[in-house]
């Protein structure tokens, strides 16, 4: 019947909106958050972490040089054989030189052997020789007294030296004096064959680097010994951030780096860098737990203690600590921080 199926196309028609409608809702109803993006609770502690402090800096650096040095022979003869070659280094404790045979033996000293000395003898230049002879290796005590062990130690150096039933004297020209234990000639004046008497110039040395420093120490330094790393030769830093250790010194010329530096006259900017001696065993923290801060000092609390802590440095989303007395593997945070003070 006509009007039937009338009736029942508006029946489905309502039917199909409705359920449209109903669709259209669902689809428009905003969802749930994933669980990973909804708010996390606040954390109220976090472990202790471990890290070893070097406190590594870069620093500007000047060198200090002294004037080049004339290394003058000392004996009277004909040169029979020289070890003296432009570019090789002398070293301190060796024979450089033989004049009528007999050896020319190189020594540096802080002063220029300039007299003769025999078991007794007292100065500042027996003290030198003597530093000299401890760092060759002999056991000789620096104490400005030419003892006997200094003599014992002088006739093992010349028999090392290949000369005939050595003494244990000093004979000041049978040494030639190096301003470094190990000098590097850019000339040698005397070559086998040549005559030559006292004070006769056997070569030609350029200036001596006497020290590195350090043009300022960075604020905030952690405090300590430390080393140098300049040239890529590691050596001991000074107080004051002043390099004077000889044997250090001594590695640093010997490097192609130096050279070019010195190439020129002039100042070329140059920089090191310097860390700790020994790296500080430290406390890894969340900044935040770190409170009652004053100066380089604070506490961090684990459950109902406080622990008092020195702030000795920062990484990025963390604070470095050093413990005084026990330390927490675990430190509060936020609302969790209950107490004020260490006290």
């Amino acid at each position: 019947m006509p009007g039937s199926r009338s009736a029942g196309t508006a029946v489905l028609a309502a039917a199909v909106l409705l359920g449209a409608g109903g669709m259209a809702g669902f689809l428009l109803r905003p969802s749930a958050a994933p669980a990973e993006l909804q708010t996390a609770a606040d954390l109220t502690s976090a472990p202790v972490g471990n890290e070893e402090l070097t406190d590594e800096r870069t620093v500007k650096i000047s060198l200090k040089r002294s004037a080049a040095a004339p290394l003058l022979a000392g004996l009277t003869g004909r040169v029979t054989s020289t070890a003296c070659r432009v570019g090789e280094p002398l070293e301190s404790g060796r024979v450089v030189a033989r004049i009528d045979a007999t050896p020319l033996i190189a020594l540096a000293t802080s002063m220029p052997l300039y007299r003769d000395l025999v078991e007794g003898a007292q100065g500042d230049d027996v003290k030198a020789l003597q530093r000299e002879l401890a760092r060759l290796g002999y056991p000789v005590a620096a104490s400005g007294t030419f003892d006997t062990r200094t003599t014992a130690a002088v006739k093992k150096l010349k028999k090392k030296s290949g000369m005939d039933s050595p003494d244990g004297t000093v004979v000041a020209g049978q040494f030639l004096w190096l301003p470094a234990p190990s000098v590097v000639p850019d000339s040698c004046e005397l070559v086998p064959g040549a005559f030559t008497a006292p004070g006769q110039l056997f070569a030609k040395v350029p200036a001596a680097l006497t020290a590195i420093v350090v043009s300022a120490m960075p604020e905030g330094a952690t405090p300590g010994p430390r080393l140098m790393r300049v040239f890529g030769v590691t050596g001991p830093l000074g107080a004051g951030g002043t390099v004077t250790d000889p044997g250090f010194l001594a590695k640093v010329a010997a490097t192609r780096e130096y050279g070019q530096a010195t190439a020129t006259d002039k100042d070329a900017e140059l920089t090191a860098v310097v860390t700790l001696k020994d790296p500080l065993r430290t406390l890894k923290v969340p900044p935040g737990a770190v409170f009652g801060v004053e100066g380089d000092t604070g506490c961090v609390q684990s459950e109902a203690t406080a622990y008092p802590v020195k702030i000795v440095g920062s990484r990025l989303g963390a604070t470095l600590v050093t413990p005084v007395g026990e330390a927490p593997s675990r430190v509060a945070l936020g609302t969790s921080i209950t107490l004020k003070a260490c006290g």
